[in-house]
């Protein structure tokens, strides 16, 4: 009996030094000890807080994708014990939470590295990550507040833990590849969306270095490559931009571009955004490297509209200072356009008058004239898809759609005062494969194009005038004079008719004002710019006819009609204007129309008509384009003979 007993403790023993010599043993089977991967002891200790067996988990988990792991989280029981324990992070500290169990785990962030691991690429299962996803709301909320940074209470744990809660972030959304399929991660990021401020706080990680030199001299301090957490987010930012989609995709990337550099708590006043952050450290880099950025900033842009002031500031200095590559100033132009426009591609007043102070007339001016001829060698397939000339005349048509509006109208003036535009158009002008170049010339006379339909001039005799010298007629507040003399003529001369008053079959051939009217919204805002609209059309009425004076005579020989049946059609929708000269019978179509303005027309009159976009947010929903003003005016005949001689 003796000798049965002593060999029975023998083996007991040698049961327990092999036990505790594979507390997290390899299995090639799951046996009655072992389930995913580790024994029920083993997990019995990472549940108690044991410091070895918790850390000897670690090594479990391969450092390349394309190892198998040795542990599975979800079916080994290991994932629900840690986010137990991390699920207590905000309500107490690690010592009461290790006190509750009776362990003497050194770090809660391995807890934080065992998910980050065990959720890797390939060998983690989408329901494993999702249940992360879904479950980690305490530790994101102490991760993500970077004022306070306390985990578990400590500041001390935060430092510690934030370089694996950025890896557990970027490894639960990276899309997996399996068995020669993607799985996507739209339920997975989600998930991820729900945490509130957990994508705007990975965003701002990415900017730590340049807006948070209070974090980096903490981190620094701990001996933490700061680097390494910075370009993480980065990475991050760029990954989800380019590769998420589903129905989340709009929400993450207005998120995205519009989360300010910097915490609003560190900074309130802070309105720099993200997607300006990138553009000013585009400045930063070699141009070679800049087409990654350059690909997601476009993103941002063009899918979810972030564009601020910021911005487009941004952009045009990028351009104007700090681009000397073909290809890189191809990128800045492009940006510039989707800067410009909203969501429908149609010019926005309040970016267009912004962009134009901030100096892209000039940024494009001097791109025309050192770009737009093949100086450069460039891939082929990038210039059939991308020309630089076609990207310029883009900018200057959706500038010139609203340069009569009240903003872009006030810029273009402010620039055309300034000697700068000015002398870069000249020297544009002056180069000589500029002047020699169709294309270049095209957009040069474009410029000038947008600059004349500026500035105020008196309706009647087309005086040049400043902001202390208009008046405008008391009745319709449209029409602008000089004097009390222009104005007393004007209304002798056919205004007491049509002054705020609506066309009608018997004034027809009289009326000068808003002939036309497509249906606009009539909210207080839509009607307000309308009206600015209409004022500044009128302004430039007479000096467009008197400019063009040659062109229209020579339209109306042609058709061999007098000048009195003539209507001549100004359209400001294109740049240079299309200006064209009608028979009276080819513009009024039915026998009423034609009646009435034989019949009240003046025979030493020429009827002109003015047509431009109005940009007030809307679609005009038959068309799918933005609706127009058609103005009607009457000016003598003799002015425009005499202009012309």
């Amino acid at each position: 009996m003796g000798a049965s007993s002593k060999k029975k403790g023998q083996q007991r023993k040698a049961a327990a030094k092999k036990a505790l010599s594979t507390d997290i043993g390899v299995t090639s089977g799951i046996n009655s000890g072992s389930v995913g991967g580790i024994n029920c002891k083993s997990l019995a200790k990472i549940r108690s807080g044991d410091n070895k067996t918790t850390k000897k988990l670690l090594s479990e988990f391969p450092e390349r994708y394309f190892q198998m792991a040795s542990v599975s989280l979800e079916d080994s029981g290991v994932l629900s014990v840690v986010l137990e324990f991390l699920n207590r992070c905000e309500d107490e500290t690690f010592q009461q939470v290790l006190s509750s169990v009776g362990g003497d785990l050194k770090c809660p962030s391995v807890w934080i590295k065992i998910l980050a691991k065990g959720c890797y690429n390939n060998y983690s299962e989408p329901s494993c990550k999702l249940q992360i996803a879904e479950n980690i709301g305490p530790l994101v909320r102490c991760m993500v507040n970077d004022t306070e940074r306390l985990f578990f209470k400590s500041n001390r744990l935060w430092k510690q833990g934030i370089v694996a809660f950025v890896n557990l972030v970027s490894n639960i959304t990276q899309r997996q590849e399996k068995d020669g399929r993607v799985i996507e991660n739209i339920q997975i990021v989600e998930a991820l969306l729900q945490h509130e401020g957990l994508l705007r706080s990975i965003v701002q990680m990415g900017f730590w270095l340049e807006y948070r030199p209070d974090i980096v001299k903490e981190l620094k301090s701990e001996g933490m490559h700061i680097a390494g957490i910075v370009t993480a987010s980065r990475v991050l930012m760029v990954m989800l931009v380019n590769e998420m989609e589903g129905e989340s995709r709009p929400q993450l990337l207005d998120i995205i571009g519009t989360t300010p550099v910097m915490n609003k708590e560190y900074d309130s006043t802070c309105m720099i955004s993200s997607v300006a952050g990138v553009v000013r450290r585009l400045k930063l880099i070699e141009e070679r490297q800049r087409k990654g950025i350059f690909d997601v900033t476009q993103r941002l842009v063009r899918e979810a509209d972030c564009v601020d002031k910021g911005v487009i500031t941004e952009v045009i200095d990028l351009g104007t200072n700090y681009t000397s590559d073909y290809e890189c100033a191809l990128s800045v132009a492009l940006l510039s356009l989707k800067c410009i426009v909203d969501k429908d591609n149609e010019p926005n007043d309040t970016r267009v008058a912004f962009a134009i102070r901030t100096g892209l007339i000039e940024m494009c001016l001097w791109f025309i004239e050192r770009y737009c001829f093949p100086l450069f060698v460039v891939d082929k397939e990038f210039l059939d898809e991308c020309d630089m000339c076609d990207i310029i005349e883009g900018i200057f048509q959706n500038v010139n759609k609203v340069s009569l509006h009240k903003k872009s109208s006030k810029a273009i003036e402010s620039v055309k005062r300034s000697t700068n535009v000015m002398s870069c158009l000249i020297n544009s002008e002056g180069t000589l494969y500029t002047a020699k170049n169709t294309k270049c010339k095209g957009l040069l006379d474009m410029v000038r194009s947008i600059l004349s339909l500026n500035g105020s001039y008196c309706c009647r005799c087309n005086k040049a005038l400043s902001k202390t010298e208009v008046k405008q007629c008391n009745g319709c507040g449209c029409m602008v004079y000089c004097s009390k003399a222009c104005q007393k003529e004007d209304w002798l001369n056919g205004h007491s008719v049509t002054c705020n008053k609506s066309c009608t079959y018997g004034n027809i051939g009289q009326f000068q004002g808003r002939i036309i009217r497509k249906e606009a919204a009539l909210e207080e805002r839509a009607a307000r710019k309308l009206e600015e609209l209409e004022k500044n059309q009128t302004m430039i009425h007479l000096k467009l006819l008197l400019d063009h004076s040659e062109t229209i005579l020579t339209q109306a020989r042609s058709l061999g009609t007098p000048l009195y049946d003539c209507v001549v059609e100004f359209d400001l929708r294109h740049c240079p204007h299309a200006i064209t000269t009608y028979e009276y019978t080819d513009v009024y179509d039915t026998p009423e129309e034609r009646k009435s303005f034989e019949e009240t027309r003046s025979k030493e009159n020429v009827a002109c008509g003015y047509i431009s976009s109005i940009f007030n947010g809307e679609l005009d929903k038959e068309t799918g384009e933005a609706p127009f003003l058609y103005m009607q005016r009457f000016f003598p005949h003799e002015w425009l003979t005499k202009q012309n001689k």
